[in-house]
């Protein structure tokens, strides 16, 4: 019998939850995937059915959040323009714990897969050339802009970095 899909997100989204919880308690290396699938209350199969690493794991529940927050504060797109890389500040701020684990872990490129997954169009399909290049300077601009505010400490506001994408993009100054 198939699972549905919400039960396969629900899956792969407890294993990201669990994944999380053991990088609270010991280094990412030493997380063996048993010990994540036993977290999770998954079997080892289900992990090797969907995911290649512990990375993509943590990309995908990076996206799960992503999709919370989305739906939550009615976000359209992360890719539009300074406001819109202002909303996805705003999630990074509110997934600060996450970020924080996953730079302490040296993983932090799971930020930018995620950022490309977000940017991908809902069909999946790269079919126009423009809009492929368009989204992975977008994710890689952001991710630029999201890992130098991260290093700093977050000192700046989503706001404050708002006017400084504008300044950067040449746009007028508006919050």
């Amino acid at each position: 019998m198939r699972r549905s899909t919400a039960t396969t997100e629900y899956l792969k989204e407890s294993m990201g939850t669990a994944l999380f919880e053991l990088m609270r308690e010991k280094p990412l290396e030493k997380i063996s995937i048993e010990e994540m699938t036993a977290r999770a209350d998954v079997g080892r199969s289900t992990y090797f059915r969907y995911f290649k690493s512990k990375e993509e794991v943590l990309s995908f529940k990076i996206c799960c959040l992503w999709r919370r927050f989305d739906a939550e504060h009615g976000v359209t797109k992360i890719a539009d323009g300074a406001e819109g890389a202002r909303w996805f500040l705003r999630f990074c701020l509110e997934t600060r714990d996450i970020n924080d684990l996953l730079y302490a872990a040296g993983r932090q490129h799971c930020l930018l897969d995620a950022y490309l997954q977000m940017l991908l169009p809902e069909d999946g399909g790269d079919d126009d050339v423009l809009a492929y290049y368009a989204r992975n300077f977008a994710a890689y601009a952001l991710f630029g802009i999201v890992n130098a505010w991260i290093v700093r400490g977050y000192k700046e506001t989503p706001e404050e970095m708002e006017g400084f994408i504008r300044g950067s993009l040449g746009e007028e100054d508006r919050a």
